[in-house]
């Protein structure tokens, strides 16, 4: 098993909701975390953290080869946002591509 984390520090849908459609109102949003290495650790699990875009590939690669379950921690820029995203309480037909459909 490979268990990978996209790790903004965030709830990132939820903070992505409330930069686009509640004009930059956060609330209750940045996460305090463990350190998920040290959990890896703990579980006898191999765990690789990714903290630069030129590290994934060696990541990838390296937790592929493992015989066992790995965990790769993948960091993440926190105010990145992920598309496409459905809005709060929109339907799936109303699904956004870019931050430029956003009403």
């Amino acid at each position: 098993m490979k268990i990978a984390i996209m790790n903004n520090g965030y709830l990132g849908m939820v903070r992505q909701w409330q930069e686009l459609f509640y004009k930059d109102n956060y609330v209750a949003v940045s996460m305090s975390q463990p350190d998920f290495m040290k959990i890896a650790e703990a579980y006898g699990i191999k765990g690789i953290r990714v903290e630069e875009p030129g590290q994934v590939d060696a990541a990838i690669r390296d937790a592929d080869a493992h015989p066992g379950p790995v965990l790769l921690d993948f960091r993440v820029t926190a105010d990145d946002n992920v598309w496409p995203m459905v809005p709060a309480g929109a339907a799936l037909s109303e699904t956004v591509e870019s931050a430029d459909e956003v009403v």
